[in-house]
């Protein structure tokens, strides 16, 4: 059995989510005394942190040089953390309960369990969600479709295939997505509608 590790998700988060990451890892493992020797030292953490705040505010109304000093922020904060995830690799060896409490997320290991029948999935890119139906046994296509009030729905795709990838969505907000399949029989009902927060 594979044993537990930080995922890097925090390297393709948006800003905002990468401060609020930041900010929750530093106070988490800072008073730990299990962390007392960190490969980042936490004021420098945190200094990466509180600068990648800065420039992104500074970014909101500045020009190219404001986003460019907001890019190496941005780099610069990346690489620490990934030293910080990896140091928490090192002191938690596999130990999924010290993971969570440094503050970072736990990279998805393979179940035996059995897949759902319609799941989402976050896309690569922000703003962008996977789609996955199971297959149904003579579907032709398959008609997507969103919401973002669970009420009012629309089609954003139809595909031969049982998954879709769908961009351009608003991170931050709070999705539902559901699925049709169409045989030759007709078009079936929708499934119970799945929600996602898009980030």
């Amino acid at each position: 059995m594979k044993k537990d590790h930080a995922v890097l998700d925090f390297v393709k988060a948006p800003i905002a989510i990468k401060i609020e990451t930041g900010r929750s890892v530093e106070t988490k493992m800072r008073p730990n005394p299990i962390f007392a020797h960190p490969d980042v030292p936490f004021d420098d953490l945190k200094a990466s942190t509180d600068l990648l705040e800065t420039r992104n505010v500074a970014a909101l109304n500045g020009g190219k040089e404001a986003t460019a000093l907001l890019h190496q922020a941005e780099e610069d904060w990346v690489n620490k953390m990934r030293l910080m995830a990896r140091y928490v690799d090192r002191i938690a060896d596999g130990d999924s309960a010290i993971i969570l409490g440094a503050g970072f997320n736990l990279a998805k290991q393979p179940t035996p369990a059995a897949r759902p029948e319609f799941s989402v999935e976050q896309g690569e890119k922000s703003g962008s969600v996977i789609l996955q139906r199971k297959r149904v046994d003579g579907a032709r296509s398959y008609i997507w479709q969103q919401s973002i009030d669970g009420n009012e729905w629309i089609t954003t795709q139809t595909t031969a295939q049982a998954s879709v990838e769908l961009t351009g969505l608003t991170p931050l907000t709070k999705y539902w997505f559901r699925v049709a399949a169409v045989t030759i029989t007709g078009t079936s009902d929708f499934n119970d509608p799945v929600t996602q927060v898009v980030i």
